[in-house]
């Protein structure tokens, strides 16, 4: 083997070398990438737990809630303390999801849930002309863009939290395709 056959053969082998390091470092940023993105989700289900504590300890809450969000002018002073603090932490938890909806760090399926559920608040008439009119300004205008572009959701998104409640029967759920 001459000098330039051995100079070859090192050359072969140095470029597996950097196509093996380049496969291990793709494999690697895509791990840390679902990491991420499990991270995110967790984060995400663990603030909503966390606001949805206090609606469990105090149904008083849950309440004021429904009449905040069915009419924002007839629920009580009370009634519309407790329903901002949650609206509050509950759009902002929204917001955040919908930012990592756009970051792709909260996958499509995921962000479905999400979006009914701050789209059903949005569009409630309490919220919509009561509460979102003195509040919206708290919110990015990419999250305000979003919300104001909005379509209300249909009723098979679930039942309103005063028909839920009261114990109204349940809409039909969308059928589920296998």
């Amino acid at each position: 083997m001459t000098l330039n056959d051995a100079y070859l053969v090192s050359q072969i082998i140095a470029s597996v070398a950097v196509i093996l390091s380049l496969i291990a470092v793709i494999i690697s940023i895509r791990q840390n990438t679902r990491a991420q993105r499990t991270a995110s989700v967790q984060s995400l289900t663990a603030a909503i737990a966390a606001i949805n504590v206090p609606g469990m300890a105090a149904p008083d809450m849950g309440l004021a809630l429904a009449s905040a969000c069915r009419d924002w002018s007839t629920a009580t002073r009370d009634e519309r303390i407790l329903a901002h603090y949650f609206l509050f932490s509950f759009f902002k938890l929204c917001e955040q999801a919908w930012y990592q909806h756009q970051a792709d760090a909260l996958d499509g399926d995921q962000w479905k849930g999400w979006e009914s559920s701050i789209l059903r608040f949005y569009h409630s008439p309490g919220v919509k002309s009561g509460w979102w009119p003195n509040r919206y300004v708290a919110f990015s205008p990419a999250f305000q863009q979003f919300l104001v572009c909005s379509t209300e959701p249909r009723t098979h998104a679930g039942a309103s939290l005063y028909a839920l409640f009261e114990g109204a029967p349940s809409p039909s759920p969308a059928p589920a395709s296998c």
